[in-house]
């Protein structure tokens, strides 16, 4: 009887934010399903409730322990010790697991276990979300096998040489799946007292840029009750402290939702004929599925400011407006909101042409990245 085939086990380092794990869950999910066997690394602050969750889609964890980069003279001189620390850790790890691959998502939490080996031990695979390079993916390059991009990058040269792959953001299936079909719109809408037909404009500041963006949508909501009858709002605070945000709308005339977030954001999606964000990765890639006018406000303290990158290629490429948070005024911002209205063919161009920037297979394409690589090296037997 012959001995079934190995099945190739794939680490992914995926600490850090949700940005990070989140897409991290869509590639193990796919890459179990070829047949290969998942563990992942997680480190920092969410690294016991990843660990819950993972375990939840019957993928084990590992933590990791982390390190933040320096902001004090004291933890300058202890940093180096922490990171050594960190990176044997990580070593001790991969080397009990004795995996064929390792994936790392971009976080500095992920840096150690990238470091703990040699290519020669252990080929490394990267992916990065922006279109600015992250600092941990800029010092990792040099040891990459392969490096699998959400966005085109901004400055190739950040690759080092080394072979890149356009694969997209790995999205929920829920995201992906939303795209495709529109069935539970009218019924999404006349549950939260929203009526099909009317434009709808969605607007989400995300986890860290919500507050900033209340402010100016509360700011320009009395400017937009010329349009009461044909306008609709889903309004997505981070927060329940909502009432200023309703009376506004109530005294306007607006019929819309406003509350601190929906789990079923893809109904959001589908309803929305204008969408005002920040400019992430993540939420680029899940609105490029959906063809939706875009006008982005790029969080101005984002590391390397890859918001405002983020948002400037989408601009440059016709894809979406960009808005800097400098030049946001109530005034200002309802005059572009305006040209929304007034102009509709312009903006129905800028979603045709943010389509482009679409993957709605990207965990599949970065699982083919993951067993090219494997072939490469001459491991794959998925």
């Amino acid at each position: 009887m012959s001995e079934s085939p190995k099945r190739e086990h794939l680490v992914i380092a995926c600490g850090g934010t949700g940005g990070h794990f989140y897409p991290t869950l869509a590639v193990a999910k796919e890459f179990r399903e070829r047949g290969g066997k998942v563990t992942l690394l997680v480190s920092g602050r969410h690294a016991e409730e990843q660990e819950k969750i993972a375990a939840s889609y019957g993928f084990p964890a590992c933590e990791v322990l982390a390190v933040r980069l320096p902001d004090s003279f004291f933890h300058v001189l202890t940093f180096p010790f922490q990171f050594a620390r960190s990176i044997l850790m990580a070593r001790k790890i991969l080397r009990r697991l004795k995996p064929d691959l390792l994936l790392g998502m971009g976080s500095f939490a992920a840096v150690p276990a990238c470091l703990a080996l040699s290519r020669k031990e252990l080929p490394l695979v990267l992916h990065e979300g922006n279109a600015f390079m992250g600092k941990a993916n800029r010092w990792l390059a040099w040891k990459a096998s392969a490096i699998a991009l959400s966005l085109p990058l901004r400055f190739p040269q950040q690759l080092s040489g080394k072979r890149s792959v356009s694969v997209g953001m790995p999205l929920r299936e829920a995201i992906v799946e939303g795209a495709k079909q529109k069935s539970l719109l009218k019924t999404y809408l006349s549950e939260h007292g929203l009526f099909p037909g009317r434009r709808t404009i969605l607007i989400f500041g995300g986890s860290q840029g919500a507050r900033f963006v209340n402010e100016l949508i509360l700011q320009t909501i009395p400017d937009l009750s010329d349009f009461r009858e044909q306008l609709q709002i889903i309004h997505l605070t981070g927060t329940d402290d909502n009432q200023a945000l309703q009376t506004a709308c109530q005294e306007a005339g607006i019929p819309a939702i406003i509350q601190r977030s929906e789990a079923a954001i893809e109904q959001c999606y589908q309803a929305a004929d204008l969408v005002i964000c920040r400019s992430g990765a993540s939420s680029l890639c899940e609105l490029a599925l959906y063809g939706k006018a875009l006008l982005l406000i790029p969080l101005p303290t984002a590391a390397d400011d890859h918001q405002r990158i983020n948002a400037e290629m989408m601009e440059q490429a016709g894809a979406a407006k960009m808005f800097q948070q400098s030049q946001a005024k109530g005034v200002a911002f309802a005059e572009i909101l305006k040209d929304w209205w007034q102009h509709p063919e312009r903006w129905l161009e800028c979603g045709r042409k943010l389509q482009t920037f679409a993957h709605p297979d990207a965990a599949g394409a970065m699982v083919d990245l993951l067993q090219q690589t494997l072939a490469r090296t001459g491991n794959c037997k998925l």
